[in-house]
């Protein structure tokens, strides 16, 4: 119950608590059971006041939904709704007198108003709120599947993205290897120092730098042409077929059948009937509920949902046997049946079409979850491979020419070889550096990451210069960061209010040092014994969930690593500088 209050407040909030949906189902539930007739009446005699009564409830009902779309202030939208709703129900008896009267139709005794205006207060805002809640769930998972679909489209570029920009790092790895075997092959040893220099300044420099500006430029390359971005993006178009039946939540369907045909038996039925009737309903509800969901029938969806049916249809048909028990004739004893097995029937639909979409939400969640980690650990490996390869020619090619000409004035042939063999291996090891790449992170994966998802969502990011140094000289830290930001972003979009998302990333002194802190904050609250699942991978990263005022925050700090920088400094600008 403070689940289902819980979900009316926000629905209410949300500007969405009337819909075609609410009066859709308005006018049939009013010219049945629902109608406001009073105790002692012929309703079939009064059909058309009925009729006349619902049509003015449904206009009221649709003037009200389109101011509710009209008014931005959310306090103010929601007094008028409550109102207005409360209004309109107490209205119904009223409306329905007054045109009976004005078609000399019969007309229930004065006395009776208080009693049925009540009833309607009482029971119209339940079930419109019920309605509206149902609606509202069934819109958000469809507006979060259709957001999530988007960031889906965009992710999924990302694997073909890395694949061909990992075949032209490999044909520029292969073309630096061609292209320095022959220098190699072409440089002459009598030239002395100058020329093993210039081997080592102009050539091996040279693809240094070259594949160096290519690992930088490898995450914002563009997605390439022709490549479809949804190839891999699970879409699942719904027809107008029925959803799939699923069991609705236990005593759904008691509080569902009670709200809607509490009006016609209080008009109609004794206390002591209505007290028994009552507790019937309940009584089969939860037969019914615990039946279906034993071990022997919960194993097959089909069996559960055929032996749930079943069950209210005999739940149903001795609520119309208790109904003649209690001296009722004709029709009116075949209604609770049919009512009963009608609303099991919608409550498991709606259940079934809700599951559906959640089902659909875990899914695009998991895709986005594999894209995300496809685009970093594409592109990752690719930038690592370029920049070892690059610095394998800047310490080790340019080096070993610049050090052979200090210490080698007059260089024998002997020597001259040995530098040629060497340098020769050192080519050949090309290919094998860029596949032997370390796989993990840096801050232009981030970059890459936040770009993507600010396309779709509202994203406000602070990046801590020191902290994106950080990441880019540790890359294992760099991939935990990746991840906890990633998580953060799309939980952002499951369950926030607004779609935006607040992304910082910078470095704060703590009483055990400097630490690294992610943090995704999103407009949403948070109960407060909510946290991340036990299975969760940001979890064991040691991140942690808590509600920031009105924002949710995903937050995760790091220690900084105290080893050496896994990838050196840039080096474009500096010349090699002799060893000591």
């Amino acid at each position: 119950m403070r689940r289902f209050s819980a979900s009316i407040g926000r629905v209410v909030a949300d500007g969405r608590f009337l819909s075609p949906w609410s009066l859709a189902a308005t006018f049939p539930l009013s010219m049945t059971i629902m109608a406001p007739v009073g105790a002692g009446v012929d309703v079939a005699a009064l059909v058309p006041a009925t009729l006349a009564t619902t049509a003015c409830f449904v206009l009221a009902l649709g003037a009200l939904a389109l101011l509710e779309r009209r008014l931005t202030a959310p306090l103010v939208r929601a007094v008028v709704v409550v109102v207005g709703v409360v209004a309109c129900a107490a209205l119904r008896p009223l409306v329905q007198d007054g045109w009976a009267a004005l078609w000399s139709l019969p007309v229930p005794a004065a006395a009776q108003l208080p009693f049925r205006i009540a009833t309607n207060v009482v029971v119209w805002p339940v079930v419109l709120a019920m309605i509206a809640v149902l609606e509202n769930a069934v819109h958000t998972l469809r507006r979060t599947n259709a957001l999530l679909r988007e960031v889906a489209a965009e992710l999924a570029a990302a694997p073909d993205r890395a694949v061909v920009i990992d075949r032209y790092a490999r044909r520029e790895v292969d073309a630096a290897a061609s292209a320095l075997g022959r220098a190699i092959e072409r440089w002459d040893p009598a030239a002395g120092p100058g020329g093993v220099r210039a081997l080592g300044a102009e050539d091996f420099r040279t693809w240094s730098h070259r594949l160096q500006r290519m690992a930088d430029d490898a995450p914002t390359s563009a997605a390439p042409q022709g490549t479809a971005t949804t190839a891999d993006v699970p879409t699942r178009r719904h027809s107008l077929t029925l959803p799939p039946f699923r069991l609705p939540p236990r005593g759904a369907v008691a509080i569902v059948y009670i709200a809607c045909t509490l009006p016609y038996a209080l008009r109609t039925t004794g206390p002591g009937a209505l007290i028994a009737g009552l507790g019937a309903v309940v009584a089969v509800t939860g037969l019914v509920d615990h039946v279906a969901r034993r071990r022997a029938f919960a194993r097959s969806a089909r069996r559960a949902a055929t032996v749930y049916l079943l069950g209210a249809a005999i739940g149903g048909v001795a609520l119309s046997a208790l109904t003649t028990i209690s001296g009722h004739r004709g029709l009116i004893t075949l209604l609770p049946a049919v009512d009963y097995v009608a609303f099991a029937l919608a409550a498991g639909l709606c259940a079934g079409a809700v599951q559906r979409l959640r089902r659909e939400q875990r899914r695009l969640s998991g895709t986005i979850t594999r894209a995300q980690r496809a685009s970093r650990e594409g592109i990752g490996p690719v930038r690592e491979g370029l920049r070892r390869t690059a610095e394998l020619l800047h310490r080790d090619g340019q080096g070993a020419c610049v050090q052979f000409a200090l210490t080698h004035p007059q260089p024998s042939a002997a020597e001259s070889a040995a530098l040629r063999d060497d340098l020769i291996a050192l080519v050949h090891r090309l290919a094998s550096t860029y596949t032997d790449a370390d796989p993990g992170a840096d801050a232009a994966a981030l970059r890459a990451l936040l770009a993507t998802w600010g396309r779709v969502i509202a994203l406000r990011t602070t990046l801590d210069p020191r902290a994106l140094d950080a990441l880019d000289a540790h890359p294992r830290l760099a991939r935990d960061v990746y991840d906890v930001i990633a998580e953060g972003l799309l939980n952002a979009v499951k369950h926030s209010d607004e779609k935006r998302a607040d992304v910082a990333v910078d470095i704060v002194a703590t009483g055990a040092g400097s630490r690294l802190r992610a943090r995704v904050g999103s407009r949403g609250r948070t109960a407060a014994d909510a946290e991340l699942r036990p299975a969760s991978h940001v979890r064991d990263l040691g991140a942690r969930l808590r509600a920031d005022g009105r924002d949710t925050v995903l937050e995760a700090s790091f220690a900084l690593p105290t080893g050496a920088a896994v990838v050196s400094a840039e080096h474009h600008e500096k010349q090699a500088a002799p060893p000591s």
